[in-house]
């Protein structure tokens, strides 16, 4: 009886800790596409193709890029945790770090940049 007390605290704990994870990815990926659109507008990187579309098909094409990154990092991940026999928490968490933090710090370069695009006109 008890292990099955701490099984399903664990298997709790666990999912609640994913979907804390999911919210927290889905915020970040906001921050950044909220910044992300004002300095698209500026940008000499960024066609003009994308820039005469919408606002909202704009934000639609960043979602669409991040859902295909965020599966492709996520889809390596698991394949490196099965072939290299990894720890799966411990090469989790430190995916998930550094994928929300490059992620929070795309945000900032997008930021800063639009920015100082905008304090030299």
């Amino acid at each position: 009886m008890e292990w099955m007390v701490w099984t399903a605290i664990e298997t709790s704990c666990t999912c609640a800790m994913l979907f804390a994870m999911c919210v927290a990815t889905s915020v970040v990926a906001q921050y950044c596409e909220f910044h992300f659109i004002r300095y698209a507008k500026q940008s000499s990187w960024i066609p003009e193709a994308f820039k005469s579309r919408s606002v909202v098909d704009q934000q639609n094409s960043f979602y669409e890029a991040f859902v295909l990154v965020s599966i492709s990092v996520w889809c390596a991940t698991v394949l490196g945790i099965s072939l290299f026999d990894l720890p799966s928490r411990v090469t989790l968490g430190v995916v998930y770090s550094f994928y929300t933090g490059g992620l929070f710090g795309l945000a900032h370069f997008f930021k800063q940049n639009y920015l100082v695009i905008s304090a030299h006109e």
